[in-house]
């Protein structure tokens, strides 16, 4: 039965064949299926978003597959791959990954169907889960959907088609646009073992389209993770598990780079998570690919330890931690995730040594993050983040500035024999500490 589901996906999507209907408000729309408990424990999830075009100009797929390990003993365990499709190459192509020529076929650049399910089957060998990036809203404009079904597009007068000129727009309101889009994506989770997508622009397709198609990737996948990029918390009831984090992290980039306060952060924060369903979640993040394209992490960061700062402060404040990749490297440059941009993900590498002990302490003190939060600031440059529970407490300090902070802990630190969770060792804290530039420290006691 299950190949014989992957047959019709397949023919359905790319031959575009058959009968539809609507996902519009109808009699086949149901409810997302509501798991037990909550698929995202945001306590222990790890994401890595993986940019192709960092790994190689040939074979990517190979090489994000031998990164596989590294990744998983650094603690990552969920794996998303940036648009894995082959792209536009008309004359208004502009070699962007989300201008998507072929639904169900991969980028040659990248290697082959194989090839994929290599790295998905390898990254399941390692604890990972799976994501691919999903763009339902436009395809390229030498998609072969544009001449043989132009119904289906909004043409070329919307205003994201003068914006986007590289991409024409699905139009959702043609049923076999919506049936077809799905079957496209169950083809993935039937054919590849993908776990979940990330989905681009997700406000951009209508809600029963998302609703049902989750309900029928979760009939396949019942713990599918699934991402929406936006920030707008209705696409919680389409049955999205996270959404983005856009306002937290300009604030974290407004706090490192000295224009905005703590005080603002927190505001980001308390603002997001008032829309946050509980057994919903925010996926937090320093940089990602679109912020890294326009805004080099160094202009905001200024060094790898300052974004390891804003990283150790991001992780431990709420959310699920997203990596982009690059950002282990410490690299401190603007990635254009349009060209390629290879680097060297073989070499031993400080600031992922780095992130990995962070992600240790992060991963150890899970049963800590799900108790009583306080925060608060030992000075404008030094927040700090504490969590008790029955029975400990845990202290995270981050000096947000690119300069020596002497700070007074907090009282009811002072005295206290604890232990350093990122060097192991045991101490007693006095009244004051001195932090180097952008350095941060992790007590429990």
């Amino acid at each position: 039965m299950k190949t014989i589901c992957k047959i019709a996906a397949f023919v359905l999507c790319t031959l575009s064949l058959g009968t539809f209907t609507s996902c519009e408000q109808g009699p086949r729309v149901v409810p997302p299926v509501e798991p037990e408990k909550p698929i995202v424990d945001a306590n222990q999830i790890v994401i890595y978003e993986c940019n192709e075009r960092l790994f190689a100009e040939a074979e990517a797929f190979k090489a994000i597959e031998a990164y596989v390990p590294t990744l998983a003993d650094m603690g990552v365990n969920v794996l998303w791959l940036m648009p894995v499709h082959p792209i536009g190459s008309d004359a208004k192509a502009v070699g962007s990954p989300y201008c998507v020529k072929d639904y169900t076929a991969v980028n040659p650049a990248f290697g082959t169907l194989a090839d994929l399910k290599s790295l998905v089957a390898t990254a399941h060998q390692n604890g990972m889960k799976v994501m691919l990036d999903w763009i339902a809203n436009h395809t390229s404009w030498d998609n072969r959907w544009v001449t043989a079904h132009p119904d289906w597009y909004t043409g070329p007068a919307t205003a994201d088609e003068k914006f986007w000129e590289d991409v024409t727009f699905l139009n959702y309101d043609v049923p076999a646009v919506c049936d077809t889009m799905k079957a496209c994506m169950l083809y993935w989770v039937d054919e590849a073992d993908i776990d979940g997508f990330r989905c681009d622009y997700a406000d951009g397709a209508p809600m029963d389209f998302w609703k049902e198609v989750i309900t029928d990737i979760r009939s396949r996948k019942s713990d599918a993770l699934m991402l929406a990029e936006t920030s707008d918390a209705r696409l919680y009831t389409a049955g999205f598990d996270l959404l983005y984090s856009w306002s937290y992290m300009y604030a974290v980039e407004g706090l490192y780079s000295g224009s905005s306060t703590f005080g603002a952060l927190l505001s980001a924060h308390t603002s997001e998570y008032n829309a946050t369903p509980e057994g919903k979640e925010r996926m937090r993040y320093v940089t990602t690919h679109d912020e890294s394209s326009s805004t080099a992490p160094g202009n905001v960061f200024r060094t790898p330890q300052g974004e390891l700062s804003a990283f150790c402060l991001t992780a431990f404040m709420a959310g699920v931690p997203m990596i982009y990749s690059s950002q282990e490297l410490g690299n401190m440059s603007a990635v254009n995730f349009f060209n390629y941009n290879i680097m060297d993900f073989k070499a031993d590498n400080t600031t992922r040594a780095a992130m990995k002990n962070l992600l240790k302490a992060y991963r150890e003190t899970a049963h800590l993050r799900g108790g009583k939060q306080l925060t608060g600031s030992l000075n404008a440059k030094v927040p700090y983040i504490q969590y008790t529970d029955e029975q400990e407490t845990m202290i995270v300090i981050c000096n947000t500035a690119n300069s020596d902070q002497e700070v007074k802990l907090p009282m009811a630190h002072q005295g206290h024999t604890v232990t350093d969770l990122l060097t192991g060792e045991t101490l007693t804290l006095g009244t004051t500490a001195t932090l180097a530039p952008y350095e941060y420290r992790i007590y429990k006691h």
